[in-house]
């Protein structure tokens, strides 16, 4: 029985890869570019030759990555695999490049003087923009329930009301029916009641109703700006801000809602007991990208990123628990799916001072796969920004990969503030070379080992030891 399962196993890991000719990218054989040139990318019989619109390109062991120029229009692409035995197996795709379509710009269509608008936000974390598009800088992503009042609309967006100099914009689908209504209702506040336990410092103040709240971070300093608020110490102040000083280094923190309270809450910089254990009781939440039904990118042999991701993901949590004794918490140990934003609130949930995503990268189209490759991290918060450095860092110098760099992006594993957020693409799938280091399980070890490392570093790197 035993033997069974374990060849039942092995078909099950390998049966996503393809023994002859199979282009994997493009996906389909008519496809549509706005780049000058594309990738290529599929599978093939080990020992075959193969030409692409008569050039000879080199195949990697069963796979095959190549990039072609491309004119206007459609482009004919004929991919010949010779196998050992001489059997020849042909494909045919099209590549059609046109010019990239422009986003619309709508005009900005304001209430009339005397008019007042008002809406909740109906989802959790919204995102509010410095301008009207979806490509614009988010501001920061607000919990459901928070009322809002309207100055106009553009496009899918609305512009809201009471931010001072600041423009702030939110999407149309994440608020209820604008209505039109007779006054502003009044937003009272407290003065602040501070309070603390082990793991953070809260500063709550009483508020009326939920309003539209900002936190930004500056160095040691985090400025929290209640807006449209009325009574409490700031009574003649449209706006209340409030800005918390701290000696250490600022790592987790947020502003949350709660029965009647708006809580700013700060975490605890944790005390080291013992140096060569830095870990030892610190609270991870390790991702594992993607999974189930959501694959993240697939290779050349049709090996999906979300296994990629799991396995470093695994290994990097029993290294955790075992060897540094941290407590580990995690989106997922199977393959399964979860949402994107369940596993930001399974880090919360689990309180945890440091989250790391793992992810393993791919190239969009018009990108050369032997330019842009090796190991880079992703931050969007300034808290986040040493803890990233240093995983790339260590990545880049443990795995002997192409530095890809320490990159400001706003993704929904890294733009969590509370906890110290950050996501990690180790190789890519679209270089060769990495794609077969991907597939070692030694090489997955060395992955997990170096961030294990890392975090090391960045918890030694606050300087708080008993």
């Amino acid at each position: 029985m035993k033997k069974i399962l374990l060849i039942f196993t092995m078909i099950s890991i390998f049966a996503c890869q393809a023994f002859a000719l199979e282009i994997v990218r493009p996906e389909t054989k008519s496809s549509v570019v706005y780049t000058e040139f594309a990738h290529i990318y599929g599978s093939v019989k080990p020992e075959s030759i193969l030409h692409i619109n008569s050039q000879q390109v080199k195949v990697w062991k069963d796979f095959f990555v190549h990039t072609i120029p491309l004119k206007m229009g459609d482009n004919k692409v004929t991919v010949v695999e010779t196998q050992k035995n001489g059997t020849k197996k042909t494909q045919v795709i099209t590549i059609k490049r046109t010019e990239e379509p422009k986003e619309e710009v709508y005009p900005f269509i304001a209430k009339e003087p005397h008019e007042i608008w008002t809406a909740k936000i109906i989802r959790d974390y919204t995102p509010i923009r410095e301008k009207a598009s979806d490509n614009s800088n988010r501001v920061i992503d607000l919990p459901k329930g928070i009322v809002l009042y309207l100055s106009g609309k553009q496009g899918n967006y609305y512009k809201i009301e009471e931010t001072g100099e600041t423009e702030f914009w939110i999407r149309k689908d994440y608020i209820s029916t604008p209505t039109p209504t007779d006054s502003r209702i009044p937003v009272k506040i407290s003065a602040p009641h501070k309070s603390q336990d082990n793991l953070y410092n809260y500063t709550k103040f009483e508020i009326s109703y939920p309003v539209l709240y900002t936190i930004k971070q500056n160095g040691k300093t985090l400025n929290l700006t209640l807006y449209g608020v009325y009574g409490g110490p700031e009574a003649q102040k449209r706006n209340l801000e409030y800005t918390y000083n701290s000696k250490d280094t600022i790592l987790g923190y947020d502003g949350v809602y709660s029965n009647g309270d708006f809580v700013f809450k700060t975490a605890k910089t944790p005390i080291i007991k013992n140096p060569n254990k830095p870990l030892e009781g610190i609270r991870i939440f390790v991702d594992a990208g993607h999974g189930g039904r959501e694959t993240g990118a697939i290779g050349p042999t049709k090996i999906p990123e979300k296994k990629f991701n799991l396995a470093i993901a695994l290994k990097l949590i029993d290294l955790l628990q075992k060897e540094e004794g941290a407590i580990v918490s995690y989106s997922r140990n199977t393959d399964a799916f979860v949402d994107l934003y369940k596993r930001v609130d399974l880090a919360k949930q689990n309180e945890a001072l440091i989250s790391v995503s793992i992810h393993n990268n791919s190239l969009p189209q018009g990108v050369n796969p032997y330019v842009k490759h090796g190991t880079g991290t992703y931050y969007y918060n300034y808290n986040a920004k040493n803890e990233a450095l240093i995983i790339k860092n260590n990545l880049v110098k443990d795995l002997k990969l192409k530095d890809d760099g320490l990159n400001y992006k706003s993704l929904v594993l890294d733009r969590a503030t509370d906890p110290v957020s950050s996501l990690i693409e180790v190789a890519y799938l679209t270089n060769p070379q990495e794609y077969m280091l991907l597939q070692n399980e030694k090489f997955q070890m060395q992955a997990a080992d170096s961030i294990r490392k890392s975090l090391r570093e960045f918890i030694l790197s606050l300087g708080t030891q008993k």
